[in-house]
């Protein structure tokens, strides 16, 4: 997972691609870069505010950025990549996995490609510059309808910027007005924070570029829609005040904690909500239960999410999250979470709990259990490393060390998305239901 960013006719393009990258840090703490016209690059390990410094600045009214979270390739190799074809310099960014980048990559050196980087990023260099067009905007057109999966980019080049989502529309993009030009952005969230206008997403299977030649967006359709966005963006990936399809991330994952609720009518003292994504849910199902809700977890914004951190887990949720011995001792405490992926994470919470006194502990998850390895984007590619997978329910709460451990069901979770009107989604890593 990562977030990715566009400026289009934007004074000091540096400063807004730092500020949005910063609102979309989240989707990705290794590696920070940011492309600006005249393919100006500035690149390199670690947080956006660590490597977008004002020495680094520079001038330009366009560029493109990214931060990353490695699913496929090198950690140390950053995007976005610049290449110099026929058809003119260009540079790229994007979010997600090429479902079969191997088979791709080795199609390309059979017939004389040369790849620089172990990036599945690389492709939609070497498909553009194959292209049978002379035309840039055609090429790009072209190397997406031949891409299936699972992507959503950003490109600049000389002559314009532009905006993509695979046919699956798997993961979100948008774009917004700011002054006189545009911005892009993974996230709705990130726009709105630097004060864009007129936000929309970029739909399944489009193409929008902003060029010279034309006073406002270009929309052009690659490939007919066949919407399956990643769920997960909803359960844990997005910030709470995002939106996709229209509808309030915090608010479908207090449905979802509802609905947990209606299915697992468990009795505690105080509800505790796992920082940040688990806040909502629990929400949810401390308004359904009628349980009164608590900081019962305090949680160090200055450590990353552990869920997508490449260092060891258990010692990042020891730094990252803190217990309130004064709400948890001597109480029967529900913890609620958005997911339980590996398990590493869990454990050391209810270790941590118990820890401070807690008489019992419950966990309730607002979300099915992940069975699944996800090949679009997140980094659960082994299907032995998701701890729900090898083991029945009751192994899973004795190796989280938890006194009962309550999934919401697939059946009550879909229902939830279509009551809130989100319809087309994918829950491969939930039940094994792929899209591709």
């Amino acid at each position: 997972m990562c977030g990715i960013a566009g400026t289009w006719n934007v004074d000091d393009s540096y400063n807004v691609l730092h500020d949005v990258l910063l609102a979309l840090q989240h989707r990705g703490q290794q590696s920070t870069g940011v492309v600006i016209n005249g393919f100006k690059s500035v690149k390199g390990e670690g947080l956006v505010h660590d490597v977008l410094t004002d020495s680094n600045f520079v001038e330009g009214k366009r560029g493109i950025g990214h931060v990353r979270y490695s699913t496929y390739g090198s950690i140390n190799e950053i995007q976005p990549i610049t290449a110099y074809t026929f058809k003119g310099t260009f540079s790229v960014a994007h979010n997600g996995n090429i479902i079969d980048a191997d088979e791709r990559r080795k199609y390309v050196m059979e017939n004389g490609g040369i790849f620089s980087t172990t990036l599945d990023t690389e492709l939609f260099v070497h498909y553009f510059s194959l292209a049978p067009y002379r035309d840039p905007k055609s090429s790009l057109q072209w190397t997406l309808s031949r891409i299936p999966a699972a992507y959503s980019l950003v490109m600049l080049h000389s002559s314009f910027i532009a905006a993509a989502r695979d046919r699956y529309g798997i993961r979100p993009l948008f774009y917004g007005k700011f002054g006189d030009g545009y911005v892009i952005a993974s996230e709705d969230s990130a726009l709105s924070s630097i004060g864009c206008d007129d936000i929309r997403e970029v739909e399944a299977g489009t193409i929008v570029f902003f060029s010279d030649n034309t006073p406002g967006p270009e929309i052009v359709t690659f490939s007919q829609k066949d919407s399956h966005f990643c769920s997960f963006e909803f359960v844990y990936f997005a910030r709470p005040d995002s939106n996709f399809f229209g509808v309030s991330v915090h608010e479908l994952r207090k449905r979802l904690g509802m609905k947990l609720y209606q299915e697992h009518k468990v009795i505690g003292d105080i509800v505790v909500g796992v920082p940040d994504s688990g806040f909502s849910g629990a929400m949810g199902y401390s308004h359904a239960s009628g349980i009164a809700m608590d900081y019962g977890l305090i949680r160090n914004h200055y450590v990353g999410r552990s869920f997508i951190m490449p260092k060891d887990r258990q010692e990042i949720v020891r730094r990252k999250l803190a217990p309130m011995h004064s709400v948890i001792q001597g109480k029967e405490i529900i913890l609620i979470d958005d997911s339980i992926v590996r398990g590493t994470t869990m454990k050391v919470i209810v270790d941590m709990v118990r820890e401070a006194g807690a008489k019992k502990v419950y966990v309730g998850i607002h979300s099915p259990a992940v069975i699944g390895p996800c090949n679009y984007g997140l980094d659960t590619s082994r299907r032995n490393e998701l701890i729900a997978s090898e083991n029945e329910e009751e192994a899973l709460r004795e190796l989280i060390g938890a006194d009962g451990l309550f999934y919401l069901s697939t059946e009550g979770y879909k229902q939830v998305f279509e009551e809130c009107g989100v319809n087309g989604i994918c829950t491969g890593c939930f039940d094994l239901n792929y899209p591709i």
